[in-house]
């Protein structure tokens, strides 16, 4: 019978033993540090993260000893003067647990390992103690490194990256979704920060680009990167704030919270990054900031639903996300958001979906005055008021004031900016309007939307070489989107390029094949303004007599009368063709006919 093991003296343990857990793929070692894969692999790169890798296949790729990560960590949280974890919320769960014995592996940790006593923990704590070494003197390096390419600059504009779901559960995906936006609109109400909109974020899901790739085409000097996972009763939310610029950490945090408190812990993480950016806030503005209301959890998660869809931009996914607004607002029939939510995705229906203004005028004025009832200094509801009130009221002067309100409150509202530049452009401020659409551009220019507009503003302010570049953008963000191919058809048009104009409606065709709207009212007036008037007035037979489009033919063949006659008919049916009418090039040959001081009276757009 062999001795007891207790008997034959020390055991050296081996290398596996005095490192730890083994963790053997991206995934496991993400879990272990309660990051994302793309995090991790970046601490890798950028700062040093102790991977290790291999060529058998059965082990994976690369791999990792949980000891050396705990001593990493260690050494970044002394550099970046953070505590490994949230401290107010217990003990860190990202703390190494106690460990366990790897059937797969054959390294025996855990309680198991005790048997080898005090002297294998001193090993364990003297191969740490070389790992802690070696990072804090690749930090030390690192930030020399960093010392000799200048201080950090201040973070002046930033990005909210989409929240990355690590429950494993799709059902739950509106939570991370829910996140990123409450930090983005938290953030947006700081005026001396530009905060890039969601939508622009999201069009960056699932895309793999370095974060100096994001900061150029964003043009961003900061981004917020995160996670959350929600098991059971309980969340955890990790988030990290990297310069953009040079795609170096500044600052990294845990939170863990119970998983009903959803609203709190957002605002905050929004606080907390506010505080890491360093940015200038006023008073009034941390008190915003800090804001919790009092809401029904339950409505709550129906309001973030809606939101999820209503981001998506597809007409069904409103529709479904008016549904939850409803049910929110059933719930907690006090709770502010719901009903601006619920203006903000009729006034999108209206604006890019199927329906007309008439439909969509009545709902969304009726929620944004309730939003209002509740909450008065809701930018949202005031850009979707102020949408009605000028568009379908043609009330533009108090219109103005209620979206000049809304950008004073919240100046990095992309809805805000975007009815702003609507309404300046109606009224014929084009200077104002195209300050307007710029900013919106620069809070989202990854939406082929609000860059369309840009360039239906420098149109209609006679920049035509402007409004090409600015349309071709568009049309690269979203090929298959019409309207971008009717107004480039215009910009032609003005610039004398018939073909070109033309060749735009044929591509509108070939893209919607049957489906194609009838565009015989557009090319009978390029046909007209080429000179080409029989050929046009041949197409114009197959306008309908009521339609606005008659009057665009009329005016490009000379007919002045029969252009007005076509105009006081849509005025009469008062038609939302009209809106813009007042700078729109198409009509510069009626401008000294005293019948347009009258259409434009009728429309309170007089001088």
């Amino acid at each position: 019978m062999s001795a007891p093991t207790e008997e034959r003296g020390p055991i050296p343990p081996t290398q596996a033993e005095a490192q730890g857990r083994r963790l053997d793929s991206w995934k496991e070692i993400a879990a272990y540090l309660g990051r994302d894969v793309r995090t991790v692999q970046r601490w890798e790169r950028r700062e040093g993260l102790p991977i290790h890798r291999q060529q058998h296949d059965k082990l994976g790729s690369v791999y990792a000893f949980s000891h050396e990560i705990d001593a990493w960590r260690t050494a970044r949280s002394r550099h970046l003067e953070e505590p490994p974890g949230d401290t107010a919320s217990g003990p860190d769960p990202l703390e190494s647990s106690e460990p366990e014995i790897r059937a797969d592996s054959g390294v025996l940790i855990g309680p198991a390992a005790s048997r080898f006593g005090r002297r294998h923990r001193l090993a364990t704590a003297g191969i740490a103690a070389i790992v802690v070494i070696g990072v804090v003197g690749w930090a030390i390096f690192r930030q020399a490194g960093a010392a000799s390419e200048g201080p950090r600059g201040e973070i002046r504009s930033i990005v909210v990256l989409p929240f990355e779901d690590l429950s494993g559960d799709s059902s739950q995906e509106f939570i991370a979704a829910g996140l990123t936006e409450e930090v983005t609109a938290r953030l947006a109400q700081l005026t001396t920060l530009r905060v890039v909109s969601r939508t622009s974020a999201m069009s960056l899901q699932g895309r793999k680009v370095p974060v100096r790739e994001i900061a150029r085409e964003l043009d961003v000097d900061g981004a917020v990167e995160g996670s959350v996972r929600r098991e059971g009763g309980r969340m955890r939310i990790s988030v990290q704030l990297i310069d953009a610029r040079r795609d170096t950490h500044v600052w990294a945090r845990d939170f863990e919270r119970e998983a009903a408190a959803i609203w709190p812990v957002q605002i905050e993480v929004a606080q907390a990054v506010a505080d890491a950016i360093r940015v200038t806030a006023t008073p009034e503005e941390r008190a915003r900031l800090a804001a919790v209301p009092s809401v029904s959890p339950a409505a709550h998660e129906e309001y973030l639903l809606g939101r999820h869809l209503l981001w998506k931009v597809i007409e069904e996914d409103r529709v479904r996300a008016i549904e939850h607004f409803d049910r929110s607002i059933r719930l907690d029939p006090q709770y502010a958001a719901p009903y601006a939510a619920l203006a903000h995705a009729w006034w999108m229906r209206g604006v890019f979906g199927p329906l007309s203004l008439k439909e969509v005028a009545a709902p969304a004025r009726e929620a944004a005055l309730a939003a209002l009832a509740r909450d008065d200094r809701n930018a949202e509801a005031l850009a979707a008021l102020a949408y009605v009130q000028g568009m379908f009221d043609w009330d533009w002067n108090r219109a103005l004031a209620t979206v000049e309100r809304a950008v004073a409150l919240e100046p990095n509202r992309v809805d805000a900016r975007y009815v702003h530049a609507l309404l300046l452009m109606a009224t014929a401020r084009l200077d104002g309007a195209i300050s307007e659409i710029d900013y919106a551009t620069r809070l989202d220019p990854l939406s082929a939307q609000v860059n369309s507009t840009y360039g239906r503003v420098l149109y209609r302010a006679r920049r035509f070489d402007e409004a090409r570049m600015r349309l071709e953008r568009a049309l690269e963000l979203e090929p298959r989107n019409a309207g971008i191919y009717v107004r480039l058809a215009n910009v032609h048009e003005q610039l004398g390029r018939y073909d070109e104009a033309l060749g735009m409606l044929q591509q509108i065709e070939a893209l919607a094949g049957s489906a194609a709207t009838p565009l015989s009212g557009a090319r009978a007036r390029i046909l007209a303004r080429a000179g080409r008037a029989n050929e046009a007035r041949r197409l114009l037979a197959q306008v309908p007599q009521q339609s606005p489009m008659r009057a665009e033919v009329f005016a490009a063949l000379g007919d002045r009368d029969a252009a007005f006659m076509s105009l006081f008919r849509a005025l009469d049916q008062r038609d939302s063709w009209l809106l813009f009418i007042k700078s729109d090039p198409i009509f510069d040959g009626l401008h000294r006919d005293p019948r347009w001081a009258d259409v434009l009276q009728r429309m309170n757009l007089g001088e």
